[in-house]
């Protein structure tokens, strides 16, 4: 029994069962470990020649860490992430010269190297530092589960040369990965603080039509069989228009709120028209729009004036937030929709959910082509014109717009290379990670979306239906069973008016907390927390009494909390909180002066939504 192996695998299954699992499972296979000059093991394994390559320093793997290490700009950062672990050397150089609140992530793409390192060096300084974690081969669920609750904001990352020449492809991948999840987890906290109150407040008024609308739900799985076009509106949309019209009898055609004007001014009236976005310019693309067939499929969090410039008949999907799903369960289940942040995304999970296969997509370039950002005819593009001037010609407009974003470049579509943002690649991570045998991407030009056929309009063979989409369409809304509306809204007002309730005794204990937390923010922050613990402990006390009357409110807890997520995030996820000194006074004051923010911001709304209801 190697004992250093079994002490090893006990200490890092108490830090990471899944890691210890996967370790367990492997064998040291293809391994070889010899001893450096300076008396420590080394491990070498076959390069991309086949030939034995070292992972570390044959003379003293130590020194050649510590060089690592130095080499590394660690001020201002929270995260460092170093690909390649090998025998970990490298990483406890790290570990050392690191800040004390420095996270560091190290991935590896063999497991049989780790194991082999926990069966020759003592690794429990990494795992019992508390700061330390590795990942071995890991999707996306194993970064969430490392990154919850740690701060990325600040990262670097850090590749080590003796692991990354063993598979250089394999670390480009996943650096690529890292960055686009790290990218993600960032752009969902600053959409939080950009959109939270936005969608609380559309939500509100949209609320009698939510309880009056058919469920996106009555369509699903009603079009099995039947393939769909999902019409997203890249610059390559206009090249697409033909192949839509050709084929608007034979599939199910899914346009996004974006595209549907292109559409409609081309004689092309889509099945559905899918809107998710809770901003104003989202209504926009409807204004000034005629009567039509098509079927308005959109979030409960668009702005109320898409429901009044959208002339057509209209469905909702689920409220995506666990905390308002009091509503649904009110007014009937809507059906929910993935989201992947594009409404592109949305539109594909509902063409899946409608049972069409294959799905489609065009207009789905993910890129620049041609230097434009969407096709010409959609509102944003008609928005370059309407702002240029003797200055800023449309040109001009739109190279701004090529260049406000570093460029990527990736492998294009129909060959060469598309350039495109790392925005823009999360969507296309998105995609490629749905791994669906019926996702086809028929996008004219722009970026190759990898694990499915891209392919040329020409190269589809669409056969034709037995039933007309709308035919199916004009059946589930003319049989959709509705409760009583007026039932329904003396039920929703019912909820609301306990709510308020809630939020208005609330508001005063909020208030008296926020004094309390600065007050501990002040004992902090002057050393006497310790020296008069009695009034440290009275404060506590106190606090401990409103976090009770907090949780005691069974109606409001869910709509509160969803007003203030950005807050819940920051503090979560280790972001600043911008109340100076990070302690624990500070980040008290940051989250009940965000509670009593959404407190008085939601006593607003529900009373708005109490006139909505009558």
């Amino acid at each position: 029994m190697n004992t250093l192996y079994d002490r090893n695998i006990d200490i890092i299954a108490g830090v990471d069962q899944e890691l210890a699992s996967q370790i367990s499972a492997s064998s040291i296979e293809g391994i070889d470990v010899s001893v450096s000059k300076s008396g420590l093991p080394v491990p070498s394994s076959a390069g991309p020649d086949g030939k034995p390559m070292l992972v570390h320093s044959r003379i003293d793997p130590v020194r050649e860490a510590e060089r690592f290490a130095s080499e590394v700009d660690f001020s201002g950062k929270d995260l460092v992430v170093v690909l390649g672990f090998g025998f970990g050397y490298h990483c406890e150089a790290i570990l050392k010269a690191a800040a004390d609140g420095v996270s560091i992530i190290a991935v590896d793409q063999s497991a049989a190297m780790v194991r082999a390192a926990a069966g020759n060096r003592d690794l429990s300084a990494l795992f019992l530092s508390g700061k330390f974690f590795l990942l071995i081969k890991p999707d996306e669920t194993s970064l969430a589960r490392v990154l919850k609750g740690r701060s990325s904001k600040n990262v670097i990352f850090a590749t080590h040369r003796g692991s990354y020449q063993l598979n250089r492809q394999y670390y480009e991948n996943v650096l690529v990965m890292m960055k686009s999840f790290i990218s993600t987890k960032d752009v969902n906290i600053a959409t939080l603080a950009r959109f939270e109150k936005t969608w609380s407040s559309n939500i509100a008024r949209n609320i009698g039509i939510v309880a009056g609308a058919a469920g996106a739900n009555i369509f699903f799985d009603k079009f099995k069989g039947m393939p769909a076009i999902v019409a997203a509106a890249g610059p390559s949309l206009t090249a697409s228009l033909d192949f839509i019209r050709q084929n608007i009898d034979r599939c199910v055609v899914v346009a996004v709120d974006t595209s549907y004007k292109i559409l409609a001014d081309n004689g092309i009236i889509p099945h559905f028209c899918v809107s998710v976005d809770p901003q104003l310019i989202n209504a926009r693309y409807f204004e000034g729009s005629s009567e039509t067939e098509t079927v308005l499929v959109a979030d409960p969090t668009v702005h109320p004036s898409v429901f009044r410039f959208f002339k057509g008949r209209r469905a909702v999907t689920g409220v995506a937030f666990d905390m308002m799903k009091w509503i649904e369960d009110i007014c009937g289940s809507k059906g929910d929709l993935a989201h992947g942040g594009s409404v592109s995304t949305n539109a594909y999970d509902f063409a899946r959910r409608l049972g069409a296969s294959p799905v489609i997509m065009v207009g789905q370039d993910l890129a620049f082509t041609n230097g434009l950002a969407h096709a010409k005819g959609s509102y944003l593009d008609e928005q370059v014109h309407n702002r240029t001037h003797r200055f800023m010609n449309a040109q001009m407009a739109n190279r701004r717009q090529l260049t406000y974003l570093p460029p990527v470049f990736v492998a294009g579509s129909r060959g060469g290379l598309a350039r495109t943002t790392q925005k823009m690649m999360i969507f296309k991570t998105w995609f490629e990670n749905r791994n669906d045998p019926d996702l086809i991407n028929a996008t004219v030009s722009g970026v190759l979306l990898k694990g499915m056929p891209n392919v040329e309009h020409s190269a589809l063979n669409i056969p034709g239906c037995a039933l007309h989409p709308r035919a199916i369409i004009d059946k589930m809304l003319s049989t959709a069973a509705a409760d009583s509306l007026a039932e329904v809204k003396k039920k929703l007002s019912s909820r609301v008016e306990e709510m308020s309730r809630e939020i208005d005794a609330l508001i005063p204990v909020l208030e008296k907390a926020l004094v309390q937390a600065d007050e501990l923010t002040a004992l902090i922050e002057t050393g006497k927390d310790k020296s008069d613990p009695g009034k440290m402990g009275y404060i506590i006390s106190k606090l401990e009494d409103a976090d009770a009357a907090i949780e005691s409110g069974n109606r409001s807890k869910g709509m509160l909390s969803f007003a203030m997520q950005r807050v819940i995030h920051t503090i979560t996820e280790g972001y600043d909180t911008g109340e100076g000194a990070e302690n624990a006074g500070a980040r008290s004051v940051f989250l009940y002066n965000g509670m009593l923010e959404a407190a008085r911001f939601n006593a607003k709304l529900l009373a708005k939504m109490k006139v909505i209801l009558g």
